[in-house]
């Protein structure tokens, strides 16, 4: 098992190469936009609407929660675009998504690229990043209800070590 340091070396060493430095850090405090989701029906069950993950982020990355979204225009991604969940999205000035923290969906898509252990609020979480520039980190739960599972994703540009802030950085505020 990889501890957080050595997961953060390892893909620092990997993305030295292909991602950009950022200048600094800051942290703010700026509202979330918070939007839900109800999926079609399916055969395996009545839809089921999360509501908005339980977390507060208390470090933010440069820009990242700067200014409100308007979620209507925000075209899905392959993290965002999964029914039947509840998203937080903090965007940036340029009105682009800085992060995505989901509710009711572990990650569509698997990590092609080493992947690290972290813990949320005592869960264990696999992070990592993808090729398309996100750092992505998924988690679960108990009881394992679809609402019991989590996707925070980071927009590129990010450094591992604001990724790691951000994770350092959650707590829990309410169930």
């Amino acid at each position: 098992m990889m501890t957080r340091r050595s997961m953060l070396l390892l893909v620092t060493l990997v993305m030295a190469c292909s991602s950009p430095d950022n200048a600094g850090t800051t942290s703010t405090n700026a509202a979330p936009i918070t939007t839900s989701t109800v999926p079609a029906a399916t055969s395996t069950g009545p839809p089921v609407e999360c509501p908005p993950p339980p977390y507060d982020l208390e470090f933010l990355p440069i820009g990242v929660g700067a200014v409100g979204l308007e979620v209507a225009e925000i075209e899905p991604d392959v993290w965002t675009s999964v029914p039947g969940i509840a998203a937080t999205l903090l965007g940036r000035a340029d009105g682009t998504v800085g992060i995505a923290l989901i509710r009711g969906t572990l990650p569509p898509v698997d990590w092609p690229a080493e992947k690290g252990e972290v813990f949320i609020d005592g869960t264990r979480a696999a992070v990592g990043p993808h090729p398309d520039g996100t750092w992505v980190a998924g988690w679960y739960e108990a009881p394992g209800e679809r609402c019991d599972l989590y996707t925070m994703v980071l927009y590129p540009p990010v450094s591992p070590d604001e990724v790691e802030q951000v994770i350092d950085g959650m707590n829990r505020v309410g169930g």
